[in-house]
């Protein structure tokens, strides 16, 4: 039988497709909500540093999307044969030097910010932490399921620490910027029950790769319960973000518009939450992991763009 023939156009698609760019902008768009909430009243943004530091993260959890597919061959084999690998519109070896071709990208991005911010390698030590557990739980720590999950929501937080971090070496006089860091923490619970979530569409799969996840170990009720509990962080986050910062010695309150857009993206968040209980089926709980990716970027982008409102008005 001979092998199936793939137009360039499918062949495109699938490289595409392997960089996962929504989980990308994501994870961009948390370093960058760190930044942009830690800057001081009257400051400028920096948008060419905002756009690299985005770009950046996005190859860095893009690398690691790529090698999750190497990791996953042969789970995806028999979950998702339509992907780039399984499917075979992509060969094995041409997938590892796509993988790192990307990281190799990031890291030189990584080294611009840190030269023209003078950020003494803060970028470059994120990145290939970030980029490298990530790669460690594709291969290895992902077969410990919880623990797997609970490495993705250390990352996360790791980034919302980065963006606080870079505006302290830029404006050390401000100190560290607390409320992004505790959203952080959050937004990782958050994402911690998103990965939990997403173990119930690939039982099968995933139980004959001997891969332990939640919903392998615990079976498709108790894993909605524990995702459905870390989901609760999310919405915590979102309150935090809300509230606190009107009781700190400089409040800055979210404009009328933020707070109502904020509460329905809590409301979202909530819904899906409580949803899982009651429907663990396998097309739910993918549509509900999907959803999530835009609850956490449009949840992140209300308060980046409040901020900048206000600095645009401060500094004007």
């Amino acid at each position: 039988m001979e092998p199936k023939q793939f137009s360039k156009k499918e062949i495109v698609i699938s490289y595409i497709k392997m960089l996962r760019l929504v989980n990308g902008i994501v994870a961009g768009t948390a370093a960058t909500f760190g930044i942009v909430l830690s800057l001081p009243s009257g400051v400028k943004v920096n948008f060419a540093t905002l756009a690299l530091v985005i770009i950046a993260t996005m190859l860095v959890s893009s690398q690691a999307m790529i090698f999750n597919d190497i990791a996953d061959r042969e789970e995806d084999a028999i979950n998702a044969p339509h992907r780039p690998l399984p499917s075979g519109k992509i060969s094995l070896k041409t997938a590892k030097i796509y993988g790192v071709i990307i990281a190799t990208l990031a890291l030189v991005l990584a080294v611009v910010i840190d030269v023209i911010n003078n950020l003494y390698g803060l970028s470059v030590a994120t990145a290939i932490v970030f980029g490298g557990s990530l790669d460690l739980y594709n291969f290895k720590l992902k077969k410990l399921g919880f623990w797997g999950n609970l490495t993705i929501g250390i990352n996360v937080v790791a980034l919302f620490f980065y963006g606080s971090l870079h505006t302290y070496l830029i404006h050390p006089g401000v100190g560290i910027a607390w409320v992004p860091i505790c959203v952080g923490f959050c937004a990782g619970s958050g994402n911690v029950g998103r990965e939990v979530i997403k173990g119930l569409p690939d039982i099968e799969g995933d139980r004959e790769a001997g891969v332990r996840t939640v919903a392998v170990k615990f079976g498709s009720k108790t894993t909605a319960i524990i995702g459905s509990l870390f989901l609760w962080g999310l919405v915590a986050g979102a309150l935090i973000a809300a509230i606190l910062p009107m009781y700190l010695p400089s409040p800055e309150p979210l404009y009328l518009v933020s707070q109502i857009l904020v509460c329905l993206i809590a409301a979202l968040a909530s819904f899906l939450a409580i949803a899982i209980l009651f429907n663990q089926k396998p097309k739910w709980a993918y549509t509900t992991k999907e959803i999530l990716l835009f609850v956490f970027l449009a949840f992140l982008l209300v308060f980046i763009i409040d901020k900048i409102v206000k600095l645009a008005i401060g500094a004007s």
